[in-house]
């Protein structure tokens, strides 16, 4: 559904037509693969969209733009600071390759803006000569080996069969008349509302994401709650059988398995059956049955608090399901930031249960707190196709390297993130260390086992010889910003 080779090549035209010469006043980032520039042509701004989402892909012109989340993105503050005052000085489609090319210029500087239409996608800001000075979309920076400094090139270009399907597309786009753009305008008519629903849908389903799961974590708790609340009859028949015993004591004898007694109860007398534990004294089996009824009435009382607890958490979370089921595409957009965020990942980074470093290419790399947020991170957080890292044989941190589907890791990932792996353990200040390396859905808890304590299997293991300056690097990107590219 993404603009078609056909219509962008109408639309990259029209623009390189009628903005050429436009000089860049403002820049926004509020997703990974979505990028606005704000034009000023003589009497008029225009708002560029360069969007490289999938089916969503285009270059359009918008009458307004997504809401851009509190923190800005480091890719949003390198456009601002490479390319607000510059002039479009060019813009070429190059449908090979599927690529938009921006050129812009001022005096003194030369960059180029690249939107990668094609899988993964992404853009990728460059100097003139190519080098790479900050991309956004972290598929791209894995699938292309691309990281800041890097020469960038283009992608491997389409075959000559796709191109031809491709190209024989008919455009879709339908102009109004009296817009100042409309070819670019119709593009964003075309897509620019589909974006919006898909992304607030999105939004709404990671929103209710973790109510949801609590409602199935606690219907599955309240079965067991309500079984352990029914038991108030079994501490009953507990406390009358010890009650039985003590009054029947002198009859009773040593090494016997069963006895019958007499008992005496509002409905009349009644002869008793009582299964004896012949390795028990009489005294010793009286006790027995009152130290049941008194655990199970124990435990009644706690599974009836437990109850009610559980009572109000599937209420507060059936009440927050009706709220988000309930908000309007704007509320929705209004909370985009949840779209950079993944599965568990919520919360200022205080309150994580990792710490969280940028790698080579711009690849997160997550260090574990402690023994219970080690738990979390790797049975919580981290995917199973994620790459789980820990130093061998010695106390220390999990580390999980989260990686797109089907993306294998590189090595200069690898080294960086078994580097912190060593540095958050036992090795910490060694010369050299060993460091194992699974996906996680090959990680188990131990049963039982302190927090943090686990078990895998098909390790892989890395000899890892400290770089000081690879280590210095990783530490100061801290927080999850790469260091500015000199």
């Amino acid at each position: 559904m993404s603009l078609r080779p056909s219509e962008l090549e109408q639309v990259v035209a029209e623009v390189a037509a009628r903005l050429t010469g436009a000089v860049v006043q403002k820049a926004w980032c509020p997703l990974p693969r979505l990028v606005y520039l704000e034009l000023r042509v003589p009497g008029r701004s225009v708002l560029l969209c360069l969007c490289a989402e999938g089916e969503l892909a285009r270059i359009s012109v918008a009458a307004d733009r997504f809401p851009t989340p509190g923190e800005p993105a480091p890719f949003q503050r390198w456009l601002r600071q490479e390319l607000v005052g510059l002039k479009l000085a060019g813009l070429a489609w190059r449908d090979t390759e599927r690529l938009v090319v921006l050129e812009l210029q001022s005096d003194e500087s030369r960059r180029r803006l690249v939107l990668e239409l094609g899988s993964p996608g992404g853009l990728v800001l460059t100097t003139e000569a190519g080098r790479v000075l900050m991309l956004s979309g972290e598929g791209l920076a894995q699938r292309r080996a691309l990281h800041p400094g890097a020469q960038w090139s283009p992608p491997e270009p389409l075959s000559p069969e796709v191109l031809e399907r491709t190209r024989g597309q008919p455009s879709r786009l339908t102009p109004v008349e009296g817009d100042f753009l409309p070819l670019a305008e119709a593009a964003e008519r075309l897509l620019g509302a589909r974006d919006k629903a898909s992304r607030a849908e999105t939004i709404r389903r990671r929103l209710t994401l973790p109510y949801r799961a609590r409602l199935k974590r606690s219907g599955r708790t309240l079965e067991k709650v309500r079984a352990e609340a029914a038991r108030g009859p079994e501490a009953e028949r507990h406390r009358q059988v010890g009650e039985l015993l003590t009054q029947n004591l002198h009859r009773l004898k040593r090494g016997v398995s069963e006895v019958t007694l007499t008992a005496y109860t509002e409905e009349g007398v009644e002869e008793v059956k009582v299964t004896l534990d012949p390795k028990r004294t009489p005294k010793e089996e009286v006790d027995w049955h009152f130290h049941q009824y008194r655990r199970l009435l124990r435990g009644v009382e706690h599974a009836r608090q437990r109850e009610a607890e559980l009572a109000r958490e599937v209420e507060h979370a059936q009440l927050a399901l009706r709220q988000l089921e309930a908000l309007d595409e704007a509320a929705l957009l209004a909370q985009v930031e949840v779209l950079r965020k993944g599965v568990g990942e919520d919360g200022p980074p205080e309150a994580r249960p990792f710490k969280e470093y940028v790698g080579h290419g711009g690849q997160r790399i997550w260090v574990g707190k402690g023994g219970e947020d080690n738990d979390t991170l790797t049975f919580k957080v981290a995917r199973p196709g994620h790459l789980w890292l820990h130093a061998r044989g010695l106390p220390g941190s999990h580390v999980v390297v989260p990686l797109e589907k089907g993306v294998e890791v590189s090595q200069e990932v690898l080294l960086d993130a078994a580097h912190l792996a060593l540095h958050h353990s036992g090795a910490k200040g060694e010369p050299r260390g060993e460091v194992s390396w699974v996906p996680v859905k090959f990680v188990k808890k131990v049963k039982g086992g302190a927090p943090g304590q686990v078990l895998y299997s098909r390790e892989k293991t890395l000899v890892v010889r400290l770089e000081p300056d690879r280590l210095e690097r990783l530490l100061k990107t801290r927080g999850g910003e790469a260091p500015a590219v000199p």
